[in-house]
C-alpha cells in the first residue's frame, strides 16, 4: 500500500511537470528540431521551456547518444555511403569527399546525404592550401574543423546516434590554387552526392570564365573513363606500367571534339593562353574496402536493435 502511495505521487508530480510545457514553445521546438513529442517535451522541462536552451540540450543529447552508439559499432565495416563535391562559385575551391555507412538505406538518407555535403562544403577551405593543385587532405584536420556549432566530427557521431549505423569520413581531396579554375562531377546519385566523383583543375592565363564549362565536362570525363595519368610523358616517368588508353590527354573526350588534348588545344586558341589539365582525382564509393559476407536477414535486424 505504502509503495503503490509512493507512486501514484510520482506519477503526479510528473504529470504536473508535463503539464507546465509550453504549448507554443512545444511547437517552435519541434520546427527547429523534429525529434519525437516526448524527447520535445523532456527538453522544455529540463531548459524551463526555454526554446534556445532546449535546442542546446537536444544537441548534447544527441551527441551524447551517438558516442554511446558508436563505441558500440566502431568496429563495423562501412563499405556503402556517398561521394559528395563541392565548388565554389567562382570555380576556384572544390573539395570531394568520402562518407561511408554500412547499408545504401542509409546511404540513401537525407539526413546522411546534408551531411556528406555539408562536410565537403566545409573542406573547401583546404583548397589552394597545399603546393599541389588537386592534393589529399587528412581527415583528422577536416574533421576538426567547424560545422555549425559544433566540429566535423561532432556532426559524424551524432549521425551514428541518429541512423544507428557505423559512420566514416573516409578520404577528403581538394583542388584549387592561384590561376586554378575546378570542375566537380558526381555519378549515381542526386545532386553533389553519388557513388563516383572527380576533381579536375585546369590552369591558364586565359579568361576563366570561358574554362568554367570545359573543366566541369573534364570531371564528367574523369568519372566515365577512369584516367590514371594527364599526360604520356606522366605514363613514361611512372615506368609505362598499365595501359596507355589510361592518359587522359590521348582519351577520346566525351563531349566529342577529338582527344582530351586537340580539345585543350581548342580551348588554347579560344582563350589566346595556352590551357592544361594541372591535376585530377576520381573516389569510387567503397574503393579498396572490403567488405564482409552477407549477414542473414535475421541477423541484420539483431545488428540493427543492437
Amino acid at each position: 500500500m505504502v509503495l503503490a502511495r509512493v507512486c501514484r505521487v510520482a506519477l503526479r508530480g510528473y504529470a504536473t511537470k508535463a503539464a507546465k510545457v509550453d504549448i507554443a514553445a512545444l511547437k517552435r521546438l519541434r520546427q527547429l528540431n523534429p525529434v519525437s513529442m516526448s524527447r520535445a517535451k523532456e527538453a522544455l522541462i529540463s531548459s524551463e521551456n526555454d526554446v534556445e536552451r532546449a535546442l542546446t540540450w537536444l544537441e548534447r543529447d544527441a551527441l551524447a547518444a551517438g558516442a554511446q552508439k558508436a563505441a558500440k559499432v566502431k568496429d563495423r565495416v562501412a563499405a556503402e555511403g556517398v561521394v559528395a563535391v563541392y565548388v565554389n562559385d567562382a570555380q576556384t575551391a572544390a573539395t570531394m569527399v568520402e562518407l561511408g555507412c554500412e547499408t545504401d538505406f542509409v546511404a540513401r538518407n537525407a539526413t546522411f546525404v546534408e551531411l556528406a555535403s555539408s562536410i565537403a562544403r566545409v573542406g573547401a577551405a583546404f583548397a589552394g592550401s597545399s603546393d599541389s593543385v588537386v592534393a589529399s587532405v587528412g581527415v583528422d584536420a577536416l574533421a576538426a574543423r567547424a560545422l555549425g556549432a559544433h566540429s566535423v566530427s561532432d556532426a559524424v557521431t551524432e549521425a551514428i546516434g541518429r541512423l544507428g549505423e557505423n559512420v566514416v569520413l573516409r578520404r577528403v581531396a581538394t583542388a584549387g590554387g592561384s590561376g586554378a579554375v575546378v570542375g566537380a562531377y558526381v555519378h549515381g546519385g542526386s545532386g553533389a552526392a553519388g557513388r563516383i566523383g572527380a576533381l579536375v583543375a585546369l590552369r591558364s592565363d586565359g579568361e576563366s570564365s570561358t574554362l568554367m564549362p570545359l573543366a566541369r565536362q573534364l570531371a564528367q570525363h574523369v568519372v566515365g573513363f577512369a584516367p590514371r595519368y594527364v599526360t604520356h610523358a606522366e605514363w613514361e616517368r611512372a615506368g609505362g606500367s598499365g595501359d596507355a588508353a589510361a592518359v587522359l590527354e590521348s582519351q577520346a573526350f566525351v563531349f566529342g571534339g577529338g582527344t582530351v588534348g586537340e580539345v585543350l588545344q581548342q580551348a588554347s586558341q579560344a582563350t589566346g593562353a595556352p590551357v592544361h589539365v594541372a591535376g585530377f582525382i576520381r573516389f569510387v564509393r567503397g574503393e579498396g574496402v572490403v567488405k564482409p559476407a552477407r549477414p542473414s536477414f535475421a541477423d541484420e535486424v539483431r545488428q540493427q536493435l543492437a
